[in-house]
């Protein structure tokens, strides 16, 4: 299995997350992907959950960067301006440019950072791509559109090759 493919975590969602250990490890910088894994895709507002997540990161002392695909920057802003945090859109993950990006807003180092997000192929890949610590989350919602649906059967294959002695 390509190593780059593996994240170092993986999580049902984002709440069984141990921060906690994260900071042990020397992780104080976190980009967070937006769609599905802190708001559902098509979701243009911030649930009090994802409110109330992103300000308990901020207390614990981590510095956030919202990092998105999307292309409409105007709900990517919305979005960041609600949780008065930092975001790019159209990033396009997992170039590396999006990561350099992020982490130059918030100026933080990858070895420092964590990015949280639901798709290997971008969120992963494009993390482990920088040597920033990846941590995978399963998707809030199944897909709809079909070239997603068949993404997701490719990342739920390669899930299940990864020997979870893999993953830290």
């Amino acid at each position: 299995m390509n190593k780059y493919l593996i994240p170092k975590q993986i999580f049902n969602n984002i709440n069984e997350i141990d921060f906690a250990k994260l900071k042990q490890q020397g992780i104080n910088a976190l980009l967070v992907d937006i769609d599905e894994t802190l708001i559902p895709r098509g979701i243009n507002d911030v649930s009090p959950q994802a409110f109330d997540w992103i300000t308990d990161r901020k207390d614990e002392g981590f510095t956030i960067c919202l990092t998105s695909n999307s292309k409409h920057p105007l709900r990517v802003k919305y979005i960041a301006e609600t949780l008065d945090v930092p975001a790019i859109s159209m990033g396009f993950k997992p170039f590396p440019f999006a990561f350099w990006r992020a982490l130059k807003i918030i100026d933080a180092k990858p070895q420092e950072t964590a990015m949280i997000g639901d798709q290997l192929f971008m969120d992963t890949l494009g993390a482990n791509l920088l040597g920033i610590y990846s941590i995978h989350v399963k998707p809030m919602n199944p897909e709809t559109f079909f070239l997603r649906i068949w993404m997701r059967l490719a990342e739920d294959w390669v899930l299940d090759q990864i020997n979870l002695s893999q993953v830290r």
